[in-house]
């Protein structure tokens, strides 16, 4: 299985009509996933979300290349799935036949270990919470580094941590208007029939290396996206960061520290 976050194919169309001009770049990011099908050979393709970028307008440049992007995994990967991103309007309509989409409430995969994917723009649905792993997108991670010369650069970057159960629960009953006494974890489950239990959370990096990204070492959790980071659902200073080569770099908590305020 491979997971795929942030694809926002017809983002050049966007930067055009403010003045920057750059080639399409759908051929590029098509040939760099193919590169990763081929070379794992996944059964089964998911895309959390974004894979457009132009809302709420779908671009000329949109109609013509998703189709195509999508033709072009269909005959190398037997099953993809898209759940909903925030710039997903209309996705239904530009995908092939055969395509699966799925709300922006996320799907739950698997049975001995579940994973719970989503694209994190939304709260997902109250049986993903039961998952041992959560995927999501959404939120762009990347890393300030602080080179010799003094310059600081950006770098995509992966996040990994763990959700404490009773901070998620809470957030989570909470944002849907529950009343509560005692025990969050104990109250979710009698609400929606769903045990919790700290499950592990994976942060995607953008597969588009020329999006934008929040560097998580210097942003606070209230400025980084989604409701989970927002609502405090959980605590990113415990935040394991990652290049994309799989350099550990420490600690969000940790990272943020050695950032100098300018």
């Amino acid at each position: 299985m491979l997971f795929v976050a942030d694809l926002h194919l017809g983002l050049e169309y966007e930067l055009a009509k403010m003045g920057v001009n750059i080639p399409f770049q759908t051929e590029r990011i098509l040939g760099e996933l193919l590169d990763l099908v081929k070379k794992h050979k996944p059964d089964r393709l998911v895309l959390l979300g974004d894979v457009k970028h132009g809302v709420p307008i779908t671009s000329f440049q949109e109609r013509r290349e998703i189709p195509r992007f999508f033709d072009a995994l269909l005959k190398e990967v037997g099953r993809i799935e898209v759940t909903r991103g925030n710039h997903d309007g209309n996705i239904q309509d530009l995908v092939p036949e055969g395509i699966e989409i799925h709300s922006s409430k996320g799907i739950l995969i698997g049975d001995d270990y579940k994973i719970a994917a989503f694209h994190g723009h939304a709260w997902p649905k109250p049986k993903l919470l039961e998952a041992d792993l959560i995927v999501a997108g959404h939120n762009h991670p990347t890393v300030l580094l602080n080179t010799p010369l003094g310059i600081r650069i950006s770098q995509r970057a992966w996040m990994k941590g763990t959700c404490e159960a009773s901070r998620l629960t809470k957030a989570y009953l909470e944002q849907e208007g529950v009343r509560f006494e005692g025990d969050p974890v104990e109250a979710f489950r009698g609400q929606y029939g769903v045990d919790v239990d700290s499950p592990e959370m994976i942060l995607m990096p953008t597969f588009n290396d020329i999006l934008g990204g929040l560097p998580v070492n210097s942003e606070t959790p209230q400025s980084l996206l989604g409701p989970l980071l927002r609502r405090e659902a959980i605590d990113v200073d415990d935040f394991e960061v990652y290049l994309l080569d799989g350099t550990y770099l420490g600690h969000v908590g940790f990272l943020r520290s050695l950032i100098e305020p300018r």
